[in-house]
């Protein structure tokens, strides 16, 4: 414990410890609902039972599996309904933090909805191309399929995605929050294509900062709910810490690191779909078996998403080094993290299996501590000065 703990609010920190408990079991729950839906699909006749209704309309392949995809996903989508509107509506409501209207959780729900089905369906199109055309490398194809993808949509982001959920509004150049901005991004020389305010502030009450897209696409988006709740220190204090990202390289080694994750996951996927495939007798390039896919990808994924998130929390914390240092600021860092804690409702210092097994980032109370450490270094050395 030291100085600045004072800054988050015990009283929050029981309500904290309330709500992300809550978070687990609702994620917890909806596991429970993936793994117990697609394993009847998979133990059952049902997934063969689709493929055939599916047969009196078309016997072309690309369309038995687009309508196969299209069903299977679509009754999902309405089976876990229920939970998502509970735990990202009704509960998010009762704790004050969405600010959206039923009509308006229902019109983005529905546009998640369409968006995953429009990438899902070609992409696992692609998927069973590679398993008929080339069978014993299948996994190979795949996984440079997915790094495209995932380049693609990185660049697009910015674009075409955000866009659909939230209303992008460019900050003059003459702001002076901007001025500060533009000016750590020529200390590192990193181009920017300028800066927005993100109108979070429609759906909830938490704010964020972040960089995204890649190359001519890169550019500084703000929370309007950050804007208006924090500091200018503390704002710049926060991009700081996601600048450092970008020159530690950290987007780059995400990619890279995910490109592996992705090819030990369709390669472990290739094994489990022959070994599966000989005890339930279908055939491996045959889309009846996507129950069997999907529960490979989602476990292996799960597991190795365990060391990744490890990683993820070392680059955090070099970003967060990056963000003091650069800036100086580390009494706003300190307050910023703390008000995040308090309105956002963060668990300032989690079981610690739980932050090995689900955290991206280190815990709040570690990050405190870290940076009042590096005042402490700092004080130090200029006394020694």
């Amino acid at each position: 414990m030291g100085e600045y703990d004072k800054v988050i609010d015990k009283d929050k920190q029981k309500q904290a410890k309330e709500y992300q408990k809550k978070k687990i079991i609702f994620k917890i729950t909806g596991t429970a609902l993936f793994l117990a839906y697609f394993l009847i699909l998979t133990f059952s006749n049902l997934s063969f039972a689709i493929k055939e209704k599916i047969l009196h309309f078309t016997d072309i392949q690309w369309q038995i599996i687009a309508l196969y995809i299209f069903f299977i996903l679509t009754l999902y989508n309405l089976l876990s309904l229920p939970l998502d509107f509970y735990s990202s509506y009704t509960f998010e409501h009762k704790y004050h933090f969405s600010t959206q209207t039923v009509k308006g959780w229902f019109k983005d729900y529905l546009k998640s909805c369409i968006l995953s089905l429009a990438l899902a369906i070609p992409v696992i199109e692609g998927i069973y191309w590679a398993i008929r055309t080339y069978p014993h490398i299948w996994f190979l194809i795949v996984s440079i399929m997915a790094i495209l993808i995932m380049v693609i949509l990185s660049h697009l982001s910015p674009i075409l995605l955000i866009p659909l959920f939230y209303k992008l509004k460019r900050i003059e150049e003459e702001n002076e929050l901007v001025q500060r901005l533009f000016k750590l991004c020529q200390m590192v020389n990193i181009k920017v294509s300028g800066v927005y305010e993100i109108n979070f502030s429609s759906k909830t009450t938490k704010a964020n900062a972040f960089l995204t897209g890649l190359g001519n696409s890169r550019r500084i988006v703000i929370a309007d709910n950050l804007l208006k709740n924090f500091t200018l220190e503390e704002a710049e204090v926060v991009f700081a810490h996601e600048l450092g990202h970008y020159v530690h390289k950290d987007i780059l080694k995400g990619m890279l690191w995910s490109s592996l994750m992705y090819f030990g996951a369709f390669y472990f996927t290739s094994l489990i779909l022959k070994k599966v495939g000989l005890y339930l007798s279908y055939e491996v390039s045959g889309i009846s078996n996507f129950p069997v896919l999907a529960l490979s990808i989602g476990f292996i994924l799960f597991l190795f998403n365990i060391p990744l998130n490890f990683y993820s929390r070392k680059r955090e914390q070099n970003a967060d080094e990056f963000a003091l240092k650069t800036t100086g600021k580390v009494n706003a860092f300190i307050t910023s993290m703390a008000k995040f804690t308090n309105r956002d409702l963060a668990d300032a210092h989690p079981h610690p299996f739980i932050e090995f097994l689900l955290y991206t980032h280190p815990s709040i109370g570690k990050r405190i501590n870290y940076a009042q450490e590096f005042k402490k270094k700092i004080e130090l050395e200029k006394q020694k000065e």
